[in-house]
Parts: structure tokens; C-alpha cells; sequence
């Protein structure tokens, strides 16, 4: 469990109806790998034709030991909630506070403090308000301590809310019109979700959803498994077709129009791109058709070759 200490805070809506909390994100690995544990632990359906929007982000159960405590410092109300270990019994997850927010309660404080005296000093300078919360996750696990009377209702309703099996947790951007906050993994309450961000999960689900579909339809997603296997490591390094990353995109999901005249300009009959990095060329990557992707996973020529030899034919062409 790593610290999100960018674009973590508390979610609330136009009106400022508590919604949920941002867990945040820094540049470590433990955020970009997804949460694939969290889902499995609270029973989060896998996207099908069935699940498209909130509900393929919809939890099914709650987990043995959520904890949720309340403290009080300085006179002030603090509370936590995170995922303990599920081989310990409820009383030693309470008693063993999730690393980064062993100190939750003085590393609150400090913060706000720190946020207090330095726009003290300069009042005319605009800075953004920090929520006086702390947050933390990886893959398989969460905590979220927050300070303050109100948030920490806040916190008990997110917790009931998980109890309760009424949570959704999903990549949202709490401040959408701030151009410098960024998508981050968020928990909230299922039935206070804005009916925006559900048409937003319904949408995206969908582009992704028939993605898949047109990939399996032209017989790409059964050639980058096979090739995907028989390229796997070996003593002598990787073989051919090796790469981290062969993902499919849209040339353009929404207007046919500019579709078509993209498909033209790439000099390819199919509706996506594949965004390839780190092949079995080493400094090969960026965005190829179809076409030139599956004549490298079929044969034997470098994707870097059949790139070359496909740009000098356009060259000549147009001459």
C-alpha cells in the first residue's frame, strides 16, 4: 500500500453531497497496476455485455475485515477505514494500522497546519484547498484517514455504504474542470453517483466493450495469444512477435465520417490501430494498422522492416 498523494480527496457533487473519496495516485508501481485483488476481494463483476457501466465497477460483498475506527487528537475527531489482512482476527487489524497510516492522525494535522501558515503568508496567492485527508493503496488493498467532525461522517457512511454492499469503485475525476487534476481510483456511494459520470462508465464500457468485440470479429485477439505464447522468454532472449504492449484503439469510435478519411490517410481497411511498445525490435514503438500487425505476428520480417518498406511504397506513390 503506497500513499496517493496526488488528486486524492473527498468526492462530492455540484451541490456538495458527499459522494465518496479519491484514493489518489504517485508514480509508483502499486498504482499502475490496477486493483484487480480489490475487485476479486469485493466481488466486482468482470465486464461483459451485461455489466457495461456502474455495474461492472459495483461491488457483490464486502470483505471479513474493513476496519473503521475513531480517534480523537488535539482535541480534534479523526477517524480511519481501511482493508485489513484477512488471516488476522478483526481485534489485530485494529490493533496494526496499515504502514503509511500508522501516523495518520499527526500526519493530518501537520499538513493542515503547513496549508494554514503558508497561505497566511501569502493571502493574495490563490492555492488549492486541501481536504484534510490521507489516503493509501496497491492492487489488494485501501485506507483512508481523514480529520473533522464532518468527514468523519463522511468516512462512516463510506464504510456503511461498503457494508452494505451499496459501493462502486472506479477511475474518476473528482474536479473535472480543473485542467491539472487527473483520474484516480475512487470509492463511492453507489446511489449518489451523478447520473454524468454513470453515462461516463456506460460510454466508456461500451467503446471498450465493442473494442473487443471487433478485435475477436477479425481474428486478431486468437493471433496475439497464440504468438503471445510461442514468444515467451526463453535462455536466448525473447523470439519473434515478443512485446509488453500490443493494444487495440480506435481510429475514431464516434464519427464515421472522419473514420473513413483516417482509414485512407493510414492506408488501412480495418476501424482500429495497435499500440505497440517495446517488440522484439527494441526501440520499436507507436501506433500501426492492422495490416502491417498481423503480417508480423504471422511471419518472419522485423515490425520496424515492414513499417520502413510500407512508408517508402507511400513515398513512391504519391511521387
Amino acid at each position: 500500500m503506497r500513499l496517493g498523494n496526488q488528486d486524492n480527496g473527498l468526492f462530492c457533487d455540484n451541490d456538495g453531497k458527499f459522494i465518496g473519496v479519491s484514493l489518489g495516485h504517485d508514480y509508483c508501481a502499486e498504482h499502475e497496476w490496477g486493483h484487480k485483488e480489490l475487485k476479486r476481494n469485493f466481488g466486482i463483476p468482470d465486464l461483459n455485455g451485461k455489466t457495461l457501466g456502474v455495474k461492472s465497477r459495483s461491488i457483490t460483498k464486502c470483505i471479513k475485515n474493513l476496519i473503521f475506527l475513531e480517534h480523537t487528537y488535539k482535541r480534534k475527531k479523526f477517524a480511519i477505514l481501511y482493508t485489513g489482512s484477512d488471516w488476522r482476527t478483526k481485534e489485530e487489524c485494529e490493533a496494526n494500522l496499515p504502514h503509511y497510516l500508522k501516523n495518520y492522525k499527526k500526519d493530518i494535522d501537520w499538513r493542515m497546519e503547513f496549508e494554514a501558515k503558508r497561505q497566511a503568508k501569502s493571502p493574495d496567492k490563490e492555492r488549492e484547498e486541501k481536504d484534510p485527508i490521507l489516503t493509501a493503496w496497491d492492487g489488494g488493498s485501501f485506507g483512508i484517514g481523514v480529520m473533522g467532525k464532518e468527514n468523519v461522517e463522511y468516512l462512516r457512511e463510506l464504510y456503511q455504504a461498503l457494508q452494505n454492499k451499496n459501493a462502486s469503485l472506479a477511475y474518476v475525476n473528482r474536479m473535472p474542470n480543473n485542467p491539472f487534476c487527473h483520474s484516480s481510483l475512487t470509492l463511492m456511494i453507489a446511489d449518489r453517483i451523478p447520473q454524468e459520470y454513470m453515462e461516463m462508465m456506460y460510454g466508456a464500457d461500451k467503446d471498450q466493450w465493442d473494442l473487443e468485440a471487433y478485435e475477436k470479429k477479425i481474428g486478431m485477439t486468437k493471433l496475439k495469444e497464440k504468438t503471445r505464447k510461442d514468444s515467451h522468454d526463453d535462455k536466448y532472449g525473447h523470439r519473434h512477435g515478443y512485446y509488453i504492449a500490443c493494444s487495440a484503439n480506435w481510429i475514431d469510435y464516434e464519427d464515421e465520417e472522419a473514420r473513413n478519411e483516417k482509414k485512407k490517410e493510414r492506408g488501412t481497411k480495418f476501424d482500429i490501430v495497435y499500440w505497440v511498445n517495446y517488440s522484439d525490435d527494441d526501440d520499436t514503438h507507436g501506433h500501426f494498422t492492422v495490416e502491417e500487425v498481423r503480417e508480423w505476428l504471422k511471419g518472419k520480417k522485423k515490425l520496424s522492416e515492414i513499417r520502413t518498406r510500407n512508408e517508402a511504397k507511400k513515398e513512391k506513390s504519391s511521387v
